[in-house]
């Protein structure tokens, strides 16, 4: 009988090995060659899931984006309002070498959204799309409490208030790859509190 093949397991271990390449040799490293080459495998196994060099980034980010789902809802837990609009804000802006190498790829891929990196840019633009929508939940809080904007004008401030919040942890997001030394997380933090208390806690307080 034929051997069963698990194709979510061998397309976890494929992402996995990617972001190992990455991280030890650089995003430029990661072809199909490489990967095969940290599973111990040949390139014709690796193309039987992954035919491509932009397929095995798009692997690997939407294998990260169900972690991002799971530890984002862990670290928030039942937290509500502008409490949690606050916490999501710290959690985004956190770093750890695995999430600077995710980073690393999907700033190569909307680089160059042509060709076959469109499946890999149109993953990160499902999570990129999907964080905003938290953040502007987040904000209509802020400005109406529970029962969210009734009028315009309390939209728009919502609106405002989720896009400068979402602008400056997506900003981090660069900086911590281009120049993590300079933007650690103890001054990303320091000043990320002084733009929560001026956008999120004081307006909530009166």
């Amino acid at each position: 009988m034929p051997v069963e093949v698990d194709t979510d397991e061998r397309l976890a271990d494929i992402a996995r090995a990617t972001v190992d390449v990455a991280r030890e040799r650089g995003t430029r490293a990661v072809t199909l060659r490489a990967v095969a080459e940290r599973l111990d495998r040949s390139t014709a196994f690796i193309t039987n899931f992954v035919p491509s060099r932009a397929h095995l980034m798009a692997n690997a980010l939407d294998h990260a984006r169900a972690q991002w789902d799971d530890e984002r809802a862990t670290h928030l837990g039942d937290l509500v309002g502008v409490e949690r609009l606050a916490e999501l804000c710290r959690w985004m802006c956190t770093s750890s070498p695995e999430e600077n190498v995710l980073r690393s790829l999907w700033i190569e891929v909307i680089a160059d959204v042509r060709g076959a990196n469109r499946r890999a840019y149109e993953v990160v633009r499902g999570v990129t799309d999907a964080t905003y929508g938290k953040f502007l939940a987040g904000a209509e809080h802020v400005v109406a409490g529970e029962v969210g904007p009734s009028d315009p004008a309390d939209r728009e401030q919502a609106a405002h208030i989720a896009d400068i919040l979402y602008l400056y942890c997506r900003g981090y997001e660069v900086k911590a790859v281009e120049d993590p030394e300079a933007w650690t997380d103890a001054r990303v933090q320091a000043s990320l509190e002084v733009l929560l208390r001026t956008l999120v806690f004081e307006p909530a307080a009166g």
